[in-house]
């Protein structure tokens, strides 16, 4: 696989545009929108329902350089739509349009994510032994994000997923916003359920393998 081609694969690919944004900040058009891409998964009357599930949005910009090598400021809008409550995370979609050339159009974000292989020791029912480092299978991408929280101050989502609710096993992933594109920088995860044992090592408890790191 070519350079230019991994580089496209991790940043963060964008569906086609549906419809047009309305006359006020265009939240309920990108609510609209995510309810519309995710039949049956995303329920539209969250945040009426359930306090702190409010959808938001965020004004947001970031530096082009041009074709003649001036240095620009890009402004755009980023809406985090809440879109699935379960036990303990919440699946959030997220809405992104830029000012420039497309000021009345949105997107619904998709997110690079590595795929991964894990492989615990066979009769190993706890669920704390690896036969092996998880390995990196390649790169996916999704729409829906689980827990995640926007830095406005760095145009960087976040997220820490719980695979159960106790939280000894997850991963977490972090997204920038570069030249209009949100950007994989760093996933990571720990699969080991440390909580299935009495007394377990401290050392498990911080056991942790980084899938991918982009650095800063």
């Amino acid at each position: 696989m070519s350079a230019a081609s991994i580089r496209l694969l991790l940043a963060a690919t964008f569906l086609p545009a549906v419809p047009a944004f309305a006359a006020d900040d265009g939240l309920a058009t990108a609510k609209a929108m995510v309810t519309a891409a995710h039949p049956g998964q995303c329920e539209s009357d969250l945040a009426e329902r359930f306090d702190g599930l409010e959808d938001q949005t965020f004004d947001v910009s970031w530096p082009e350089t041009r074709y003649d090598g001036t240095v620009e400021d890009v402004k755009g809008r980023l809406y985090q739509i809440t879109c699935g409550l379960g036990a303990y995370n919440v699946a959030v979609a997220y809405v992104f349009a830029r000012e420039d050339g497309f000021p009345e159009e949105g997107e619904i974000v998709s997110f690079a994510t590595p795929a991964f292989s894990l492989d615990y020791e066979p009769g190993d029912d706890t669920y704390t032994k690896l036969v092996r480092d998880p390995a990196v299978t390649g790169f996916t991408a999704g729409t829906i994000l689980v827990n995640p929280e926007f830095d406005a101050d760095t145009n960087t989502i976040s997220t820490f997923e719980k695979w159960r609710g106790l939280g000894d096993a997850y991963s977490t992933g972090r997204w920038t916003l570069e030249k209009g594109s949100f950007v994989l920088k760093h996933y990571l995860i720990d699969p080991i359920y440390e909580a299935n044992l009495e007394d377990p090592p401290e050392a498990m408890s911080d056991t942790q393998f980084t899938l991918y790191d982009a650095g800063p």
